[in-house]
């Protein structure tokens, strides 16, 4: 951190949130190391947000379906609600889909898209929309993994985190595969 910062009359001026994620980013783009780091944390988070995801399908489970702790959605013997829930559950996402659809006029690039032609550059909104629309079908019992929204998400964070520190196009597409990893 600079120490010899002062604020004109010989006094040393207060450290701001800016002056920490200048530095971090000089000793990121300085050092290897440094964005190992940074990947590290990406990973994290995005290990972080995959245990969020997985706990709140297993609580649409047992809500929507009526299952106990631990109880899988697959493994039951049988369902109570019958085919309500998932009937509704792709009302619902067709009604949000469509809205959404008539407000956005680009599309939601994936991780994939991303490193491959904008540089690492994700929308964490997109993404969050992305794991909202995976949830919210696996929560209504399809039969979709929720692979999408881990993936999607995670390498939002890295490329938030990225994008945060200003880092080169090349270190911004390692934290969006860390996130995706």
């Amino acid at each position: 951190m600079p120490t010899d910062v002062t604020d004109g009359s010989g006094r040393r001026a207060p450290v701001t949130g800016r002056d920490v994620i200048n530095r971090l980013r000089s000793l990121i783009r300085g050092s290897e190391v440094w964005l190992v780091g940074l990947a590290v944390l990406t990973g994290a988070a995005a290990g972080l947000s995959v245990a969020l995801i997985g706990t709140v399908s297993d609580h649409l489970h047992q809500l929507l379906f009526g299952l106990g702790h631990g109880d899988r959605l697959s493994g039951a013997p049988r369902l109570t609600q019958g085919v309500w829930v998932p009937a509704a559950g792709g009302l619902l996402l067709g009604l949000t889909s469509w809205l959404r659809a008539r407000r956005r006029s680009t599309p939601t690039v994936d991780p994939i898209e991303a490193n491959a032609l904008h540089g690492g550059r994700m929308s964490l909104s997109d993404s969050l929309w992305v794991t909202f629309q995976t949830l919210l079908s696996n929560g209504c019992g399809a039969s979709v993994g929720l692979e999408a929204g881990y993936a999607q998400t995670g390498s939002a964070l890295g490329s938030r985190l990225g994008g945060m520190m200003r880092l080169r196009r090349n270190d911004l597409r390692v934290l969006v595969g860390c996130g995706a990893a």
